[in-house]
């Protein structure tokens, strides 16, 4: 995977997820990008997020695909989690995001885990700021919070569903 991402982020790469066919690759980083590689050739393809100077607020430090698209959630420094469809459908243009199209309510601090669920309808996301944490779940298609849990003393670093789909 290194090798891939030789040149592409100006940062350290922290997460990455395969396309549903894994002819491609996404990157998240602390340089504040999602970067698309094709893996047969090892080509950069675009960069998902904007590439708008200032658009993004932090790093970006996890990242998922849905089960069944081609649709990937992100978190990280901002504590919103997003999500955004992998291909651009649109010509580029300066100061837009295209590619999103959820965004969830901000979390107290950086966004660590992210996950979805096994069928896709819900996300999981922990956060954490000075030695506290929090884990979110929100129905994906309305963006509903569906439960929060709140730990006082203690960091989150890592949330996911149970195999059962709890």
């Amino acid at each position: 995977i290194q090798v891939l991402f030789q040149g592409a982020h100006s940062d350290w790469v922290l997460d990455t997820v395969f396309s549903k066919d894994s002819s491609h690759l996404v990157s998240v980083s602390r340089d504040r990008s999602m970067k698309l590689i094709k893996v047969d050739t090892e080509q950069f393809i675009d960069n998902i997020t904007s590439i708008t100077p200032g658009a993004l607020r932090g790093g970006l430090m996890a990242v998922d695909r849905h089960p069944e698209k081609d649709e990937l959630l992100i978190g990280g420094a901002d504590g919103s989690p997003k999500i955004y469809q992998m291909y651009r459908t649109k010509d580029r243009k300066i100061g837009d995001d295209y590619n999103l199209i959820r965004k969830f309510d901000a979390m107290p601090g950086r966004i660590f885990s992210i996950e979805y669920s096994r069928d896709g309808k819900w996300i999981v996301a922990g956060s954490s700021l000075n030695s506290s944490g929090e884990v979110r779940v929100y129905e994906v298609a309305d963006g509903k919070l569906v439960s929060t849990y709140e730990l006082e003393s203690g960091a989150v670093y890592c949330a996911t569903f149970s195999p059962d789909g709890t």
